[in-house]
């Protein structure tokens, strides 16, 4: 039985037992995923996972899925990958987001299965963030940990489809810049969560980013508040930004 207990009023903690690391079968078979906004307000997508185990699965998804939200998936999992519903004609489990790959036009996503039963506090908050005991502790204050800066360096901001054979890519600037994340004009229509690549223009680095905010300035620019999810900014963006040695 999977169980939590709270952590805060936006992240809680997920008991479950420890798995071994099954190996995932390259197997397509349909999955509904159902989840929920933050608000609360539910949805649901077909999809068709790239691989799974008895643990776990993989698949795309169009909708943005945060680490740590919990989704139900159906799918018509092999008996022997089961650990329940061994006769229904499709294995409904609760499970833990946690990976999301960059792609385009649909994420990636990566799940843990956690059970028959959703967490402790699911039912008060279905679009709440979960971890797992051995996860490390969440930043509350996460704006607060490092000096913001107004920068302008030039980046390239990258998404891409599941198998890469369709990408997008714009030229765009940083209008400031921390260790944790940076502010950039865009002329891509993106969702908040979505999950995107910045790259420095002559390939000096790479490194995942998430869309943790989308608006428009006053100038009628849409804006993304990008949250560095490889570490801290890269040293060389770092450098480059002036603000080598700042918190």
């Amino acid at each position: 039985m999977v169980d939590g207990t709270n952590e805060s009023e936006s992240e809680q903690s997920v008991v479950t037992p420890e798995r071994r690391k099954d190996q995932r079968l390259v197997v397509s078979l349909p999955v509904q995923v159902k989840g929920h906004e933050d608000n609360g307000k539910p949805w649901d997508e077909m999809s068709t996972t790239e691989d799974f185990s008895s643990g776990g699965a993989r698949f795309p998804l169009g909708k943005a899925v945060h680490i740590g939200q919990v989704l139900l998936v159906s799918l018509p999992l092999p008996k022997r990958y089961r650990l329940f519903a061994l006769t229904d004609p499709a294995y409904t489990v609760y499970a833990l987001v946690r990976d999301v790959f960059a792609a385009w036009p649909k994420n990636k996503v990566g799940v843990m299965f956690l059970g028959k039963h959703p967490p402790k506090g699911y039912q008060l908050k279905p679009g709440g963030k979960y971890r797992l005991p051995t996860d490390p502790e969440a930043a509350p204050k996460e704006r607060r940990l490092y000096t913001r800066l107004d920068v302008f360096i030039n980046l390239k901001l990258r998404r891409s489809n599941a198998d890469s054979t369709s990408v997008q890519e714009e030229q765009t600037v940083t209008e400031n810049l921390s260790r944790g994340g940076t502010r950039v004009p865009t002329a891509m229509k993106v969702e908040k969560g979505e999950v995107l690549v910045v790259e420095d223009p002559a390939g000096a680095f790479s490194t995942r980013v998430e869309v943790r905010n989308v608006f428009v300035g006053k100038d009628g620019i849409p804006r993304l508040n990008l949250r560095f999810l490889d570490g801290a900014a890269p040293d060389k963006l770092i450098a480059a930004a002036g603000i080598a040695g700042i918190a």
